[in-house]
């Protein structure tokens, strides 16, 4: 079963559940996808439908920052639910120090010998292979702290 069909399942249990917030940003992802399908004209991989559940994840971060600078706890709850749901479709993601092992093996791999030069092989090496399994901010937060 592909993420879509998994999203859309959920969703259709959402409907019958009564789960409304569920409904609401599965409805929401649903589209989102369809109108990439359209926009690429082709189906889209689980790859692509993860980039998108990663876009809405970064956007409701956002909303949830500025609900609780307004200090309305009941949209925040909500956008707090609604986060929720979506992260359960998304692959997990290595550890801190499985990250670092990573970076350095790739480190060895590309021969860098200056990591400030050489920085961008390996975060281009790290979105080519390895682009669901490790988080950026990770990737570039190790970087930076071995380049102290």
């Amino acid at each position: 079963m592909s993420l879509q069909e998994k999203l859309f399942a959920d969703y259709m249990q959402a409907m019958k559940d009564k789960d409304s917030i569920k409904k609401s940003i599965l409805n929401y992802v649903i589209a989102q996808i369809k109108n990439k399908k359209i926009e690429l004209q082709k189906d889209l991989e689980d790859g692509e439908v993860i980039k998108i559940l990663k876009k809405e994840i970064k956007s409701l971060v956002e909303a949830i920052g500025f609900l609780e600078q307004a200090n309305k706890l009941e949209e925040l709850k909500e956008e707090q639910a609604k986060k929720q749901v979506l992260e359960q479709y998304l692959p997990q993601t290595k550890s801190k120090e499985e990250t670092k092992e990573i970076i350095l093996d790739l480190i060895k791999e590309l021969g860098v010998s200056e990591l400030a030069k050489q920085r961008w092989q390996i975060m281009w090496a790290i979105k080519s292979k390895y682009w669901e399994e490790i988080e950026w901010s990770v990737a570039n937060e190790i970087i930076n702290e071995m380049l102290k």
